[in-house]
């Protein structure tokens, strides 16, 4: 009996420990308050973990060409949920990136959607 009551406290003890885990990921570091969306041709597509990131050539109001990225789900959930894969997205694509910019100014975006040249939305689940 002393060695179930243990073996539950124990076992009660990690749960309550490793709960705060899955959440490693906060918002704080982003505008969360708007939404921007930018238009540009995809340099990069890495379809791997933690988080499918997506690169691209965007062309500001000056005409000159930026670097943004877009940091979207892990590969896993875009695949089960999304129906995505490595194929998705291909460099030289002109797609949309819809999300929130970094509070520091910097060209980085976490994702809503996506929205291809053809119209369709990939959302970030």
């Amino acid at each position: 009996m002393k060695k179930l009551a243990l073996f539950l406290a124990t076992m009660f003890c990690v749960i309550f420990i490793s709960a705060p885990l899955p959440a490693h990921h906060g918002e704080a570091n982003y505008d969360t308050e708007k939404t921007i969306a930018v238009k540009g041709t995809v340099t990069e597509f890495e379809f791997v973990n933690p988080h499918v990131q997506i690169t691209m050539d965007v062309k500001n109001d000056k005409g000159e060409i930026e670097k943004w990225t877009g940091e979207a789900r892990s590969p896993a959930m875009l695949a089960r949920y999304g129906g995505w894969d490595r194929n998705t997205i291909k460099v030289g694509d002109v797609i949309t990136l819809h999300g929130h910019r970094t509070k520091n100014g910097t060209n980085f975006l976490r994702l809503e959607k996506i929205v291809l040249s053809n119209g369709k939305e990939l959302p970030n689940l």
